[in-house]
């Protein structure tokens, strides 16, 4: 479901506790997700993005994974279109897929509605302000996803110079969101006492904030391949707490909801 009513414009993202907590991802706020390295933020957010492509066809979105290429970041949305685990070129050739994979890529791109963008290294990291204006007012985009957030300051120097460009960003991030009335959605990594890296000044300046939590080291196989939400910080409507899970599936290397008492 989408909804464009005066006071709320978010759309679901087929995890239904957290979409009944939220009322799904909102148009005009910036939303971060959090958790530490090797949880699987990037998935989980490929999985949003899959969501909205394929069940919310009056939407477009714009997205960047920096730890990835935009080809492997493509070939992840190929492995949950095709149910397999394509999102290298040799599983490709060992599975006689390429045609499959070709006829997904096309899917999943007609109609202008998934847009890739990127920062070369030597580029101003605040350009990407730029770029946020430019696909909400020249493309179209209502959704845009970018992640990790820190990686944009990774050569900005010392932690102190990351901080302070962070935390301007962030600032920059939730009033372009407000203006433009797009839904900014990033991945944040935190330390190991929960606190967002480098920069406490996102999970203030953003209006959702979701801790993502795995077991990573468990010795039961379920509980190793399961991703809990907990919505730490909800200021467009208010409720807090348990936010629903989504479960690994190592062969197709794709999250689906998981449903059950957390």
């Amino acid at each position: 479901m989408y909804n464009n009513s005066e006071s709320h414009v978010y759309v679901e993202t087929g995890v239904q506790e957290f979409d009944d907590l939220c009322m799904g991802l909102m148009q005009g706020h910036f939303t971060l997700f959090k958790a530490q390295t090797g949880i699987g933020k990037t998935e989980f957010m490929r999985y949003l993005e899959y969501h909205i492509l394929t069940k919310h066809p009056e939407i477009s979105i714009a997205a960047w994974h920096m730890e990835e290429t935009k080809l492997r970041s493509l070939l992840g949305l190929v492995s949950y279109e095709l149910k397999d685990n394509l999102t290298r070129k040799d599983l490709i050739a060992q599975a006689s897929a390429e045609q499959k994979v070709h006829d997904a890529i096309v899917k999943l791109t007609k109609d202008e509605r998934l847009y890739q963008f990127f920062l070369n290294d030597e580029d101003d990291p605040i350009d990407i302000l730029g770029h946020i204006r430019y696909l909400s007012q020249a493309c179209g985009v209502q959704y845009i996803f970018f992640e990790p957030i820190q990686d944009i300051a990774a050569n900005m120097g010392g932690d102190e110079s990351k901080e302070q460009f962070l935390a301007d960003l962030s600032v920059r991030l939730s009033k372009l969101a407000a203006e433009l009335g797009v839904g900014i959605v990033t991945i944040g990594h935190t330390n190991d006492d929960g606190a967002v890296k480098y920069c406490r000044m996102i999970e203030q300046r953003a209006s959702v904030v979701v801790e993502l939590q795995r077991d990573k080291m468990s010795e039961d196989i379920d509980e190793r391949n399961t991703t809990k939400l907990l919505v730490t910080k909800n200021r467009p409507v208010g409720p807090t707490g348990y936010a629903g899970q989504l479960t690994f599936n190592t062969d197709s290397f794709t999250l689906s909801e998981k449903y059950g008492e957390y």
